[in-house]
């Protein structure tokens, strides 16, 4: 689970009037009006929708939210441009950058400044003393092609498939792959065959998902960009996470199918819920602290909401799979899971409610976690 940065509030669309070497304005293409006018420019959907996809219109809760969180990076990429267009106006980057937004459409333009490559040069921008000609290498990488076919894929569903990174396929998936090693667990490199077979265990459980709960595996779709594999040097334990500044990347380890259905879910949760925090605060004391049941210590409010909102759907996927699971071994250990991360969720709910100031967004969230947690404890 990555850290939460402290929540931020909508930015209203930019007139950005950043100039290439030609005289071309950024957002010309992608036509900044149409962002404007956009459905994103409405703001979040009601936050109670997107904690567990129970029906269509939760689904289509999450794409909302998604595409106002893309809104809120494409907005940060034009200002990081802008920015370094100061220092470096004739940069063949930033050229490169106006011609790619001013032949895209707006979704098209959404998609690209969610990439999880781009969100972490869109961070990495924001840090104080970074670099301009670092920045600009960086950015580069982040413009470069993919070979095709070179990369594994796991398609999720009706959705687009999305790669598995590994470091031999371009400059582009080694920088993002280096970046995803600046955590405690170090993704592995893996050779085309090995990245095949890593994929192919992925999409099992997304086959599994989809089967069991067709709308959880949209909505990890919608926040699943790419995928990076993890040792598993703890057998059945998960071993999982995602990093904030990497949107839609998600790091996990290989174990059964229905086990990283769960995985899946979890881990995309985590995504939604960074994507919320980059939009708005959710409570007016982040710096508070209390017991989190999920890892045994004292956590910040926004690590125990993180750990609620995840483990909220990952138990509703293991209800799912319990129910059409048929050994009798494996259907008892899924029991004791569920019954132990349950108890977790109602402690954790407690200690969330005892100490958290939530403003009104944060509210409606948290109804939300306090309805579901309810309908998981009655099974």
């Amino acid at each position: 689970m990555g850290v939460p940065p402290a929540g931020r509030r909508p930015t209203p669309a930019l007139s950005i009037r950043t100039h290439t070497g030609t005289g071309t304005d950024i957002g010309r293409g992608m036509h900044i009006k149409d962002l404007a006018a956009d459905r994103s420019a409405e703001g979040l959907p009601d936050l109670f929708t997107v904690v567990l996809a129970k029906d269509r219109a939760a689904v289509a809760a999450n794409e909302l939210l998604h595409r106002v969180v893309a809104r809120q990076y494409l907005v940060r990429l034009l200002r990081a441009v802008r920015r370094l267009r100061t220092e470096r106006p004739a940069a063949p980057q930033l050229t490169a950058v106006a011609a790619l937004l001013d032949a895209a459409d707006l979704d098209t333009a959404f998609d690209w400044a969610t990439r999880p490559d781009v969100t972490g040069w869109i961070w990495r921008s924001g840090m104080s003393g970074a670099d301009p000609a670092e920045l600009l290498d960086q950015l580069g990488r982040c413009l470069a092609g993919e070979p095709a076919g070179a990369a594994a894929s796991v398609p999720l569903g009706r959705h687009p498939a999305v790669p598995v990174i590994t470091p031999g396929t371009s400059a582009r998936s080694a920088q993002l792959f280096d970046w995803a090693s600046e955590g405690d667990e170090r993704p592995l490199a893996l050779d085309p065959v090995r990245a095949a077979a890593f994929a192919a265990r992925v999409r099992a459980a997304a086959e599994v998902l989809g089967r069991l709960w067709p709308e959880g595996l949209d909505t990890a779709a919608t926040d699943i960009r790419a995928f990076a594999a993890l040792g598993g040097h703890r057998g059945l334990r998960p071993l999982n996470f995602s990093v904030h500044g990497l949107r839609g990347l998600v790091l996990t380890s290989e174990r059964p199918a229905y086990m990283l259905a769960q995985t899946l879910v979890h881990e995309a949760t985590h995504q939604r819920f960074s994507g919320i925090l980059d939009c708005v605060a959710v409570v007016r004391n982040p710096t508070a602290t209390h017991y989190s049941p999920f890892v045994d210590a004292e956590r910040p409010l926004g690590h125990i909401l993180h750990g609620i909102l995840s483990f909220i759907n990952d138990v509703h996927a293991a209800r799912r799979c319990l129910a059409a699971e048929t050994d009798e071994s494996e259907s008892r250990r899924i029991e004791r899971y569920v019954a132990l991360k349950t108890d977790q969720l109602r402690l954790a709910e407690k200690n969330f409610h005892e100490v958290a100031e939530p403003t009104a967004h944060g509210e409606r969230l948290f109804e939300g976690c306090r309805a579901a947690i309810a309908s998981l404890s009655h099974g």
